[in-house]
């Protein structure tokens, strides 16, 4: 297991089992992981007419995507101007427009899926955690107006004002809350429904090769499945599959859960802070809260005793923020996940394995890669190449 503690988004929504795969098949593309990433993989290439199978070694969304965020943004953990700074404006450019029409994606997908998914665009807004940080939200702003994204910079009284916090702060439209464990759930019942998904749950890949032009997946138990195409999906699960990626790092982080309350802040707008890490505070289904962060650059899951320690720091936290919104816990817990060296997601083919793909949405904004990064493997599969693809490549 990837995640300590009692999570929240299970308890939302009662998951249909699905099939153990006991025999071998031959499929045109065979997606390896059940979360997130996984998930909107199989809906692509289901919904573009291949005959798609996915398949998971536990039960469905039950590892990182149990613990999701569930917080929608265009813009990443590495700011905008950072990105220039490092990639170019060009690549910079790409990578937030990738995520900007990713975040509109899913709020397509959503219109099409039942209400409980629990889609609601909020503002979304970095407050300056120091005075000294007001010049990188400024920074960020002017980077961000440059190409049209829609933003806007306060200052603390105006923050104060809107929000109910003193401080500067940069305040991004578009974004939005979902509920990630219901969202996979519909999703693929979906793709199954319309598109004629099979899914396999407790069926695990042990090692796959391409070989004559397809691929072959090697199962426990003895059985394969051989494709035309194989994604991997595996999520933040450390294996031999991902050992070759160099500039991957794992990190946990904590979160908790509010009971409902009587009154919340303003527009329940979505909050985040410029210190690293960060604190996050995102409204939640029945006037809940939820409050994250604390992250700790370690792959070790932690114990209970750790995240009782860290849901009382971030409740601290929360209550120095809004000292009027009272913060009883329903539920805390910590999990595993993925960030990289230079804050983009790995998308692309493996090196040296025709046919062979990963979509690992590391990073803060892992929902959103996984929606542009299954249309971009699309892509890749059906002969739609550029130079630009070239940025999240594996071997980067």
């Amino acid at each position: 297991m990837l995640h300590n503690g009692k999570l929240f988004w299970p308890e939302t929504y009662q998951a249909t089992r699905c099939q153990t795969l006991h025999d071998s098949l031959d499929c045109e593309v065979i997606v390896i992981g059940g979360g997130m990433s996984g998930a909107l993989s199989a809906y692509t290439f289901a919904e573009a007419g291949y005959r798609t199978v996915l398949i998971d070694r536990g039960r469905i969304a039950a590892e990182s995507s149990a613990a999701n965020t569930g917080l929608l943004q265009y813009m990443s953990d590495k700011s905008l101007h950072e990105c220039i700074d490092d990639f170019g404006e060009q690549s910079a450019y790409y990578f937030y427009r990738q995520s900007y029409e990713g975040l509109a994606r899913i709020e397509a997908l959503c219109r099409e899926l039942p209400d409980d998914v629990q889609f609601i665009k909020r503002e979304s807004v970095l407050y300056a955690s120091r005075k000294r940080d007001a010049q990188f939200l400024k920074d960020e702003y002017r980077a961000l107006r440059k190409f049209a994204f829609p933003c806007q910079l306060l200052k603390p009284s105006e923050t104060k004002s809107r929000y109910h916090i003193e401080a500067d702060a940069l305040v991004t439209y578009e974004d939005a809350e979902i509920n990630p464990y219901i969202f996979i759930q519909r999703l693929l019942e979906k793709a199954i429904a319309d598109f004629s998904l099979t899914v396999y749950e407790e069926t695990e890949l042990k090692n796959w090769e391409s070989k004559k032009g397809r691929v072959i997946c090697r199962l426990s138990g003895g059985k394969t499945i051989h494709a035309d195409h194989a994604v991997y999906a595996g999520g933040y699960a450390d294996n031999h599959f991902v050992k070759f990626i160099k500039k991957r790092k794992l990190v946990r982080s904590y979160a908790l859960v509010s009971h409902p309350v009587d009154h919340l802040w303003p527009k329940r707008a979505m909050f985040w802070e410029t210190a690293r890490p960060y604190l996050y505070i995102r409204h939640a289904q029945s006037n809940r809260i939820i409050v994250g962060g604390l992250d700790e650059q370690t792959k070790r899951i932690p114990s209970k005793r750790k995240i009782k320690k860290k849901t009382r720091q971030l409740q601290q936290a929360f209550a120095e923020l809004f000292p009027d919104i009272p913060f009883d816990i329903e539920a805390g817990y910590g999990a595993r996940f993925g960030e990289t060296q230079d804050g983009l997601p790995f998308i692309g083919e493996v090196p040296g394995m025709r046919h062979c793909y990963m979509l690992l949405g590391y990073g803060g904004n892992g929902t959103v890669y996984s929606s542009f990064g299954s249309k971009m493997l699309l892509d890749m599969v059906e002969g739609r190449l550029n130079e630009r693809q070239q940025i999240f490549r594996l071997d980067r």
